[in-house]
């Protein structure tokens, strides 16, 4: 079949050829946007910015003050719309202006509120004010009560405001008016109608061409029209040869007068009248007119009796008579008056000083001018007398006196009772010896009590109460008096308590130095060092004094505060009573004093010195240092102040803490260093 393959090998085959494309060069792309397109798009933006614009943007007003000024806004993007603003949020300068007006720099802070109003003021610039008078005159300005210079005149710078004009001038009432001024650089003015203060006053004399004086100010002569100032004034009219002529007048402001009648009579005759010695007293025709050396004017040609007396001198009298213009002197001595006047004194060779001159002795007469004299008696050891006397002639005088002695002076000068600054009130005591201690039988009796006897020469005074904690604190404010238990130390009435004896001590110095005393101790800081015995200031009582002023009852010691039996009278004194039996181990057995623990002070009768709770209420430092022995020999001394040195010091009385036998009784000696609840003191002081 010719349609089959030949399988013969020289027959072709056919193989198909590989596919390969044409290569033809790429064409590119551009594109592009036509105007229209473009302004389309921009458009497009613009719209979007300016609508996030106003939704991000903050409505503004601005108000000016005032409305006219002009102002501009810096600092970001700003949109006006109407009469507001669109801001975003942020700060902003604005800047404001206005003719008259301080220009304006400030800070805007626009906020996230929607809606925002700023009102914007500008201060208005200064004014001027010109000022003159009418009539033109020199008058000072014042404004609100601030000189500014003469008129006429030129203010500058017065901020608006309204202010108070006062002009014065020496011959016009005081000008006084308000004005407002507008300010904004405007120039007012102000004339000041001033009203005259004078009034003219016409003035002539028969004869003319006399002086006028007006207050002792010559202003001219006669005939003359003066403008004279309103007011009290006194006229005068001199001419040579003639009488002065001088009235007083009142003058009101625009309302003339006239002194056109003034006839000048011829001058008196004048006369200088001297008297040895001077100072006599002088009258003309029985009329006072002075003390000599004194000018007269006397009426011409008319006969005068002139008279001169002075203490001491006899009188005289003088007759003269002068022609008109006469001027003279007239010389008039005095004749001493003599008097007696007998000097007594006791002691009899006592010296006696006249007006400062020793004259002689007493038991004396002696001749004086009739006149004050000073006379003084003195002699060594007395207190020197003074007195002044006068004799008088034909009258028996005498000065008799009998002088004091030093000691004497001394003592009526003593003051028996005398107060503090701090308020409390010490009585002067003069005892003379006391056996302080306890016999070894007497029930109670400690160790510490040997009896000895003190004996005293110096007088001394001691407070009547103890010292309060109202007393203490002027001297230590923060001090604390303490508790016990529920109860309260810190009265202003109470006594003081917890405090050391140097405290005490200190406290009394403070006590001298604000009387101006000399201090009693010797200080070192806060402690005391030592004493001076020789001091006028105020200390704590010694042992001995404590117990003279506590037991001695005349001729009678006592045992307890209240006498010699025990148990204590009722309400006492302040003790260890039922009512302190829950604070305190033994007490008095059917005993109330009404007070657990310290009353305040001076709450008890005192005893026969007057002195307050010298038994109980609280036990009291002294001022001796603490020995067990007190003394070797039975002998205190005199006037004892115990020991130079120690640890401890003695405390004298009994408190309200205490209820035994042991411890109520007048010489029962305690001793510590350390400050306790029921421990204060009571001060003492030399009479020097």
């Amino acid at each position: 079949m010719e349609n089959q393959p030949s399988n013969t090998p020289d027959r072709d085959i056919i193989k198909p050829a590989d596919f390969i494309p044409v290569k033809k060069p790429l064409r590119k792309t551009r594109f592009s946007l036509k105007p229209a397109a473009i302004a389309i798009i921009s458009g497009l933006l613009i719209s979007a910015c300016f609508a996030w614009y106003i939704v991000t943007g903050r409505s503004i007003y601005i108000e000016t003050i005032p409305a006219s000024a002009e102002f501009e806004i810096t600092g970001g993007i700003k949109f006006k719309l109407a009469d507001r603003f669109l801001l975003r949020e942020g700060m902003y300068q604005l800047n404001a202006s206005a003719e008259g007006y301080h220009d304006l720099s400030k800070e805007l802070l626009i906020t996230e509120q929607a809606s925002q109003r700023f009102t914007i003021e500008l201060d208005k610039l200064p004014g001027h004010l010109v000022i003159d008078t009418s009539p033109t005159t020199e008058a000072e300005v014042w404004i609100n009560d601030i000189s500014y210079g003469i008129t006429p005149a030129r203010i500058t710078d017065l901020e608006s405001d309204t202010y108070t004009i006062r002009l014065e001038s020496d011959r016009f009432f005081t000008f006084e008016t308000n004005i407002d001024i507008e300010g904004l650089d405007k120039e007012q003015s102000l004339l000041a109608e001033l009203t005259p203060a004078w009034a003219n006053i016409s003035m002539n004399s028969n004869p003319i061409g006399a002086d006028i004086f007006v207050d002792d100010e010559i202003i001219g002569t006669t005939p003359m029209t003066a403008e004279i100032l309103q007011g009290e004034h006194n006229i005068r009219i001199k001419l040579s040869g003639f009488k002065l002529w001088r009235k007083a007048i009142r003058v009101l402001a625009n309302e003339d007068q006239s002194l056109e009648d003034i006839n000048l009579e011829p001058a008196d005759a004048l006369v200088q009248i001297i008297t040895i010695p001077d100072a006599a007293n002088i009258t003309i025709n029985g009329e006072y007119i002075g003390q000599s050396p004194v000018e007269a004017a006397l009426s011409p040609d008319v006969r005068t009796t002139i008279n001169a007396f002075k203490p001491g001198f006899t009188q005289a009298s003088r007759t003269i008579q002068l022609a008109s213009g006469d001027n003279t002197s007239l010389r008039i001595p005095l004749d001493q008056e003599i008097a007696s006047i007998q000097v007594l004194a006791n002691p009899r060779d006592a010296t006696v000083y006249i007006d400062g001159e020793l004259i002689g002795t007493a038991d004396r007469t002696y001749e004086l001018s009739a006149t004050q004299h000073t006379i003084e008696i003195r002699k060594d050891g007395y207190v020197d007398y003074k007195t002044s006397v006068t004799p008088r002639p034909g009258i028996a005088q005498h000065v008799s006196i009998e002088l004091k002695t030093l000691e004497q002076a001394r003592i009526e000068s003593i003051k028996t009772v005398i107060q503090t600054v701090a308020g409390q009130t010490l009585q002067l005591y003069e005892p003379v010896s006391i056996t302080m201690g306890a016999s070894r039988r007497e029930p109670g009796r400690r160790a510490n009590e040997s009896l000895r006897t003190a004996q005293f020469i110096r007088q001394f005074y001691l407070s009547q109460k103890e010292v309060t904690n109202a007393e203490f604190k002027k001297f230590k404010p923060d001090h604390d008096s303490g508790r016990v238990q529920e109860s309260n130390l810190n009265g202003a009435n109470l006594p003081v308590v917890n405090i050391t004896w140097d405290q005490a001590a200190l406290y009394c110095n403070w006590l001298s130095k604000q009387e101006n005393l000399t201090a009693f101790y010797l200080e070192s800081g806060d402690k005391i060092t030592g004493f001076n015995a020789n001091a006028d200031g105020y200390r704590l009582p010694t042992e001995a004094e404590w117990e003279w002023s506590a037991r001695n009852q005349g001729t009678e010691q006592l045992k307890y505060p209240w006498g010699n039996e025990m148990p204590p009278k009722e309400k006492s004194g302040n003790y260890a009573d039922i009512s302190a039996a829950p604070i305190i181990g033994k007490i008095i057995n059917n005993y109330n004093d009404n007070h657990m623990v310290s009353a305040p002070v001076g709450s008890y009768t005192p005893n026969s010195k007057g002195l307050y709770d010298m038994g109980g209420n609280v036990s009291e430092w002294v001022h001796d240092y603490y020995d067990i022995t007190a003394s070797s020999n039975g002998d205190a001394g005199t006037d004892p102040l115990g020991s130079e040195t120690g640890e401890h010091h003695v405390i004298k009385g009994s408190s309200w803490a205490h209820g035994t036998v042991t411890e109520l009784r007048l010489s029962y000696r305690d001793y510590g260093s350390e400050p306790k609840t029921d421990v204060g003191f009571r001060i003492a002081r030399y009479l020097q």
